[in-house]
């Protein structure tokens, strides 16, 4: 009886445990415990960022390293993505060891004088591998809706002195796998000397915004609520604006949530800019010029995008903040009416500060 006892209070303080609700790591809504996990795994590979560091700390390029790099699967596709042909590849890793060097295209010329800080940045990173990887992927999870049979992977590949301007670059694979390439001295430009965990939630930031991307695509091509037909002149508004706000969330560093706390002049700029496009989406009376030129701005991309869609993200975080991670959740499934309509009821709470949706937005045939 005794060990029966014993199993039982044993398997009863399993159960307890197993049920209690995970942690919630802080006030962002990409740190809230996910609903579902094991839907989405993360792997970061720092291979090719470690040989093209240790190629450059050398005194002077061995004659292997230009085709041993450009084996690497990062490489190639950092070279592809260039559009240039590998032997600029090899010339600027070459001009890099000279002095007064320009890179014509990859800059490694930057990352050589600045080898020493990378190498502390770099092994401290590599080390966090499997963290940050799991945290990336936790945070994918806390803001995908829980229905739905989706499984996601990305492989976020390291490395250095990408061509052109941006940080990292995007390589699909297929509608459920994603492949992030990543300049590390790009990314981590502006806090490369600071403490590794600083670095390592940049990296697991960036890595999670553009993972969740191609997570978020996937889930919304099957679930049932974003397949409605918007019969509305607002829904293509609608429609963006929900789109873009879950990420959106991953462009502000955790310490700037509450959002509407933070950059409350920002928030009350965007939704008054969202208020004034509903209004004139909804008016019969618009001209189709006008028409055309806000759906016309809702297809930019990038900063000359639509200050409208921006609003996105705070409608997002006001949700998340005034009624909690299960609400913004069930916003997210139910599709752009969804999440303007859990804003509409989060607004309506007293002294929260959030600006209030116009009530045009809903003013429209129902969705079929």
């Amino acid at each position: 009886m005794k060990a029966s006892a014993a199993l039982l209070a044993a398997l009863v303080a399993s159960r307890a445990a197993a049920a209690a609700p995970e942690p919630v790591f802080g006030n962002a809504p990409y740190d809230a415990a996910p609903a579902r996990t094991g839907r989405v795994k993360v792997e970061i590979d720092f291979s090719a960022a470690e040989q093209i560091l240790q190629a450059l700390s050398e005194d002077k390029l061995k004659p292997g390293d230009p085709s041993s790099l450009q084996s690497l699967p990062a490489v190639r596709r950092q070279i592809a993505d260039s559009g240039k042909d590998p032997g600029v590849f090899a010339g600027d890793l070459a001009a890099s060891f000279l002095p007064d060097s320009k890179p014509a295209t990859f800059d490694f010329r930057s990352v050589r004088l600045d080898r020493d800080r990378w190498k502390v940045a770099l092994a401290g990173l590599s080390a966090d591998r499997e963290k940050l990887a799991q945290t990336a992927a936790r945070r994918v999870e806390a803001l995908l809706p829980p229905d739905g049979a989706l499984a996601f992977s990305a492989d976020v590949e390291i490395t250095f002195a990408l061509a052109g301007i941006e940080d990292h670059v995007l390589f699909p694979d297929g509608e459920r796998r994603l492949v992030v390439l990543v300049d590390l001295g790009r990314s981590l430009a502006e806090n490369a000397g600071t403490p590794r965990e600083e670095a390592g939630e940049t990296l697991s930031r960036l890595s999670a915004a553009e993972v969740f991307r191609g997570a978020w695509e996937a889930y919304r091509r099957s679930a049932p609520g974003w397949q409605k037909i918007g019969a509305s002149p607002v829904d293509p508004l609608e429609r963006a604006v929900a789109t873009a706000a879950p990420i959106a969330l991953f462009a502000f560093d955790k310490n700037f949530f509450p959002l509407s706390r933070w950059i409350h002049d920002d928030m009350i700029r965007a939704i008054d800019a969202l208020n004034q496009e509903i209004t004139l989406l909804a008016d019969p009376k618009t001209d189709l010029a006008k028409r055309s030129e806000i759906l016309a701005a809702l297809r930019r991309p990038g900063l000359r995008g639509d200050p409208a869609v921006s609003a996105g993200v705070y409608l997002a975080d006001g949700i998340f903040q005034t009624r909690g991670a299960r609400a913004l959740a069930d916003a997210l499934a139910a599709g752009p009416e969804g999440l303007f309509a859990a804003y509409e009821a989060s607004s309506a709470v007293k002294k929260n500060g959030l600006p209030p949706l116009t009530p045009k937005w809903r003013a429209a045939p129902p969705r079929r």
